[in-house]
């Protein structure tokens, strides 16, 4: 079997990427940084593809050379993601960075990488639990920029279009969305108390248990998934359960508009002039 875990020279993926290679599989593996990704490679006797997963174009050329290097995927571990833009940050695209990171680009990846899954390939969307934080109207850009509300936006953004994905894949690939706990990640170790104003009262507290939060715990799940045949279209929390998302995010048309609105923006291929946010308005700079 054929793995890719994106984000998977560190943190989380890197356990992910080692669990699925103890397990037999050739895996790949992504990242930016070019030293840590081909020592995490080495280790783990993966293959690296450095990438550019800020950015659309940049996940459509990961999937180019995926179907150069190898003639089909098994399993595909969209891992890749963070939010730790404690300002608001524009992609070379135009595009809010944590919505790119987290929404725009993994949609993306998945849609170009479709057809190389084997007929009961297996897709894991790391998601977390912040999705649950963002109540309003997800297709609407967020009126005060904070770290934690744009990541909580592009996660939901994230789940509704896996869900879209699952329903679209019923009956051949399993579509599957985790949130895999807290976990002493350097995404989460570059975190600071602005990024996340409602704890900075209690931010010593925050990162003692952040430091006590296993990578490798968080991992089991989400390489659990990718190995065993399962249902679809389900989130699963970090103990292993399924976890019905709140009861306004079933809606279909919902979870189709945002996997169509990448659809959209990865098939004009015009993106340096499309819009500057792929979901709403950009407030002026």
């Amino acid at each position: 079997m054929i793995a890719l875990v994106t984000g998977g020279t560190a943190g989380i993926g890197l356990q992910i990427a080692g669990k699925l290679r103890a397990a037999g599989m050739t895996v790949l593996i992504t990242g930016r940084d070019q030293p840590r990704g081909a020592a995490a490679a080495a280790d783990l006797d993966a293959t690296f593809l450095p990438a550019d997963h800020l950015t659309i174009a940049g996940n459509l050329d990961l999937a180019r050379r995926v179907r150069e290097h190898v003639p089909r995927l098994d399993v595909l571990v969209n891992n890749v993601g963070g939010g730790a833009f404690t300002e608001r940050t524009v992609t070379a695209e135009g595009h809010e960075a944590t919505l790119a990171l987290n929404y725009l680009g993994p949609v993306a990846l998945t849609q170009a990488l479709l057809p190389t899954l084997v007929e009961d390939a297996r897709i894991v969307q790391v998601v977390s639990s912040a999705f649950t934080m963002h109540t309003d109207d997800p297709f609407t850009e967020l009126p005060t920029y904070t770290a934690i509300a744009a990541y909580a936006r592009a996660k939901q953004l994230n789940l509704l279009a896996t869900m879209s994905l699952a329903r679209q894949q019923v009956g051949h690939t399993a579509v599957n969305a985790v949130n895999p706990g807290m976990a002493w990640t350097p995404g989460v170790q570059a975190l600071t108390p602005q990024a996340v104003p409602a704890w900075r009262y209690i931010w010593p507290l925050v990162r003692m248990i952040q430091r006590r939060a296993s990578p490798e715990k968080a991992a089991r799940v989400p390489a659990l998934l990718a190995q065993r045949p399962t249902g679809t279209g389900q989130l699963y929390e970090s103990n292993g359960k399924v976890k019905a998302p709140p009861a306004r995010l079933h809606d279909p048309a919902l979870q189709d508009r945002a996997r169509q609105t990448v659809a959209d923006l990865t098939a004009s291929r015009h993106i340096a002039d499309g819009p500057a946010d792929a979901c709403g308005p950009t407030p002026k700079e």
